[in-house]
């Protein structure tokens, strides 16, 4: 389970990230805490980091408004501050860095653990509307569904169960989570007994 400070950080400030490079050197970069990025999106403001004003404009989404107001009413229901009048102005990112403070320091380890949930959710909702995710054709070794059913607004759509993108691969199904590149290569090696990672792209964007 990622550490629920370093998901924390993530989410509510500015961190660092690693870009690989084809030559194999890594080169680490600033960039906006994924709440910025995620207003950006709803904004219509440049996603990722740096601050060009060169770097391509994100259109305005809806799926983005949505994630924001889903974290926002989710805080709410676990933020220290509730029912206090006078604290409701209290910015979006302070709120979930206050229910933090208050779980990691009060021992409560049902409330760490799911807030920790929550942040992860969170961070890789965000990170979808900016990347690309791959299909992939096999079973999903923990739960071995192949397929799920989800409704797209209209009708209920076949769709795999199994996705990856640079950063993790998930299970739609279970909600099982394979973190970083040391864990998808040995998931890799589970599905394809040794074979790269292969799959169909699933989306290249989910803003609007």
């Amino acid at each position: 389970m990622t550490d629920t400070l370093d998901l924390l950080h993530q989410l509510t400030r500015t961190h660092k990230t690693t870009i690989e490079n084809d030559d194999g050197t890594r080169t680490y970069v600033d960039v906006h805490s994924y709440l910025d990025q995620l207003q950006g999106a709803i904004n219509g403001a440049s996603a990722g980091g740096g601050g060009s004003s060169s770097r391509a404009r994100t259109p305005i989404s809806l799926k983005a408004l949505d994630l924001w107001q889903s974290i926002a009413e989710t805080t709410l229901e676990y933020w220290p501050g509730r029912g206090r009048p006078h604290l409701a102005r209290t910015p979006l990112d302070r709120r979930i860095q206050q229910w933090a403070s208050h779980a990691v320091n009060s021992n409560d380890k049902q409330d760490e653990e799911t807030l920790n949930a929550y942040l992860r959710h969170w961070v890789h909702q965000i990170q979808q509307l900016f990347e690309p995710s791959v299909e992939l054709a096999a079973p999903c070794p923990d739960c071995g569904e192949s397929y799920i059913w989800r409704h797209d607004g209209v009708e209920n759509v076949k769709k795999r169960a199994l996705t990856y993108n640079q950063h993790r691969a998930w299970c739609n199904n279970c909600g099982q989570t394979w973190e970083g590149k040391a864990s998808m290569i040995n998931l890799s090696k589970i599905l394809h007994d040794g074979e790269p990672v292969n799959g169909s792209p699933a989306h290249t964007s989910q803003t609007e």
